[in-house]
């Protein structure tokens, strides 16, 4: 499978990729020998992965970078779309300019909650 890494953090190693079949979005977790790999990965890069679907959980598996920086304004691109359609409010922006290097988490406001489904019966 192809994606675009929208979210990534090196320190312990996870990411979160668009999947190219715009189904759920897959979630990476560094896993023994694959990490080395995953320290060249960034928001906006083109990767390839082993999708492994367990408890309605998308998992990508041994991501491998195919073109760095190919989408680097997506993440950009989809949280004004959410803003748009009024998914979450407005606040500031906690994805850097491209080329802004890293930025340090300042509070937990820039969290987006997941709600639960509800259980049936």
């Amino acid at each position: 499978m192809y994606g675009v890494v929208l979210w990534s953090d090196q320190n312990p190693d996870r990411a979160v990729i668009w999947c190219e079949d715009h189904g759920d979005l897959a979630f990476y977790r560094c896993e023994g020998r694959e990490c080395p790999e995953m320290a060249q990965i960034s928001p906006g890069d083109l990767v390839t992965f082993d999708l492994c679907e367990k408890s309605d959980m998308r998992r990508a598996r041994a991501p491998r970078l195919v073109e760095q920086d190919s989408h680097p304004n997506l993440t950009r691109a989809l949280q004004q779309a959410g803003r748009n359609a009024g998914a979450f409010p407005d606040t500031q922006s906690d994805v850097p300019a491209p080329g802004a290097g890293p930025q340090q988490p300042e509070t937990a406001q820039n969290v987006v909650p997941f709600r639960r489904p509800a259980m049936a019966g």
